[in-house]
């Protein structure tokens, strides 16, 4: 959940150069951007889903939701690829609230393979005495997703009401879930993908929850949030020998654009088949940020 910003930051800096995209999905950011962040935003948004989880997301412990662990390490390419496929086939949902969606999603795919290999190893070199792994990773992506706020704002925005405004997730405002269409076209591509899928009341709930984390984190509460967890050492986990941050999450927007790239073709196509999905898997493979790292050192 910590990384949750650093994909929202993503996903606007994405749209801010459209150019570099196919039509399809230069149209579809400048008309629905709130749809590309729920996108980005799905594999975090487990965490919103009930008092104690997001008490854990909020305080920087425990453990990842099942849901969340799914998304980020079964078939994340394949949730994607079934997302286009039907929202090429005119499936579910307004065509270019599903193009943003997609869009967004393969943002949060790219970004975060980009950035794991400095993850783990300032988890190595950064961790504190008794610190898990998973706290760690916590309090660092969370360190990172200010400083890179600050970066492109000059501000984290994080303790003023400017934050709501980045993260909402829907075309109207307020406590309310997500559009049918949207959740059946979330719901048959996790299917297909998974093997499972979230009941709309859960993912009703996991916006709902986002919606007011975003009240907090514009509130007060929001300032003792962004100095929780040692935000101040954010220099050497952002910027510093062997790590940059702004740099790879650049990296990992050019191969979005790659991948938008190579879908954008199997949409004006229609076509779906093995050669083209082998295309887009070139760009951007199957499986989880860890085993992506792993393929690319080999």
């Amino acid at each position: 959940m910590p990384a949750f910003l650093t994909y929202l930051t993503a996903v606007e800096r994405l749209s801010a150069h459209v150019n570099s995209l196919p039509q399809e999905f230069s149209k579809a950011l400048g008309e629905d951007l709130e749809y590309a962040r729920f996108g980005a935003a799905l594999v975090e948004l487990p965490w919103f889903g009930g008092w104690k989880l997001g008490l854990d997301a909020w305080l920087g412990h425990g453990k990842p939701p099942p849901f969340a662990r799914l998304m980020r390490e079964r078939a994340p390419v394949a949730f994607g690829l079934k997302a286009a496929e039907l929202v090429s086939n005119g499936a579910l949902v307004g065509t270019e609230a599903g193009l943003a969606f997609v869009a967004g999603y393969f943002t949060q795919v790219c970004v975060s393979r980009a950035l794991e290999p400095l993850i783990q190893s300032l988890i190595v070199s950064h961790s504190r005495q008794g610190e898990s792994a998973s706290a760690a990773r916590h309090r660092i992506e969370w360190a990172q997703s200010l400083a890179l706020m600050q970066d492109l704002h000059g501000s984290p925005l994080v303790g003023t009401p400017a934050i709501r405004a980045k993260m909402q997730l829907r075309k109207a405002s307020g406590a309310r879930g997500i559009g049918r269409g949207m959740y059946e076209l979330m719901r048959v591509s996790s299917q297909e993908a998974f093997g499972d899928a979230p009941t709309k009341l859960e993912v009703d709930g996991w916006v709902r929850g986002e919606y007011l984390y975003s009240m907090a984190l514009g509130s007060p509460l929001g300032r003792l949030k962004a100095n929780f967890g040692g935000a101040l050492t954010a220099k050497e986990l952002y910027r510093s020998p062997g790590i940059d941050v702004f740099a790879s999450v650049d990296k990992g927007l050019d191969v979005t654009r790659e991948a938008l790239t190579a879908l954008g073709s199997m949409i004006r196509r229609n076509n779906f088949g093995s050669r083209s999905r082998f295309k887009l898997l070139e760009v951007c493979p199957e499986g989880s940020p860890e085993q992506v790292m792993k393929l690319q050192a080999a």
